[in-house]
């Protein structure tokens, strides 16, 4: 079993077959078991807990072991990846309270039927459970203007710094120092929400993968398993819009 999802702030899944070697990726991973508890290797240390919070640019290794389980990557420049980073003290951070078995039964409902709202409702629930709640924190206006950009490009060129009055190399240092993560490892993650949204639409992983600005499908795979332990071969893609 394999579903995969995208909001505007998280790429998430359910699944049973996720199999990770070690890798590390700039944006925050959140682990939640269905049942029984994951083990995590993160940062060469094991750790077996019901709710994990992978912080950035950690290595970590996991395998299912055929357990169900939800998995989402944090987009890096929302609100919620800052608040996770708040929480996470080191390389992770665990999250187990009372309210865990009511959030897990609310998973195992994404296992049998899965819709836009019932995804939303979903992570309003792991946010709320995670201590989260929205807020505003002000980004520098050209920075503003870059993810906007970002959000009605074609993928065919990423480069706009002129269109927001900047140089390449001031761009990138200030983009880094708002959000916290490169601008080239932000536009990959954008990509891969892009061509998502081609799967979506019908398209083959081949033509998704061009029309994401990927140089190839094997590049789109790569980028996917790197992320998320995952190939998107026969999985269920669904696009989730705010």
């Amino acid at each position: 079993m394999l579903k995969v999802f995208f909001d505007t702030d998280n790429i998430g899944m359910i699944t049973d077959m996720l199999d990770a070697e070690e890798h590390s990726h700039y944006p925050i991973q959140l682990f939640l078991s269905i049942d029984e508890p994951l083990k995590i290797t993160i940062a060469g240390k094991e750790v077996c807990a019901q709710c994990i919070a992978v912080g950035q640019n950690v290595p970590h290794t996991f395998s299912s072991q055929n357990r169900a389980h939800i998995s989402a990557i944090i987009e890096t420049a929302s609100d919620f990846s800052r608040s996770l980073n708040e929480r996470i003290d080191g390389a992770f951070a665990v999250f187990e309270n009372d309210n865990l078995s009511a959030l897990q039964s609310k998973a195992k409902e994404l296992i049998a039927a899965s819709d836009k709202e019932q995804w939303q409702a979903f992570m309003r629930d792991f946010k709320l459970y995670l201590g989260i709640e929205p807020r505003e924190q002000p980004l520098d206006e050209r920075i503003t203007e870059l993810l906007s950009l970002l959000k009605q490009c074609d993928c065919y060129d990423h480069t706009f710094a002129k269109q927001v009055s900047l140089s390449p190399s001031r761009l990138s240092h200030l983009f880094r120092e708002q959000v916290g993560v490169p601008l080239k490892s932000y536009v990959v993650l954008h990509q891969t929400e892009k061509a998502f949204a081609a799967l979506l639409g019908g398209a083959s992983i081949t033509d998704a993968a061009m029309l994401a600005g990927f140089d190839s499908p094997s590049h789109f795979a790569a980028t996917v398993k790197k992320l998320m332990g995952q190939a998107t071969k026969d999985s269920e893609f669904l696009k989730v819009f705010l």
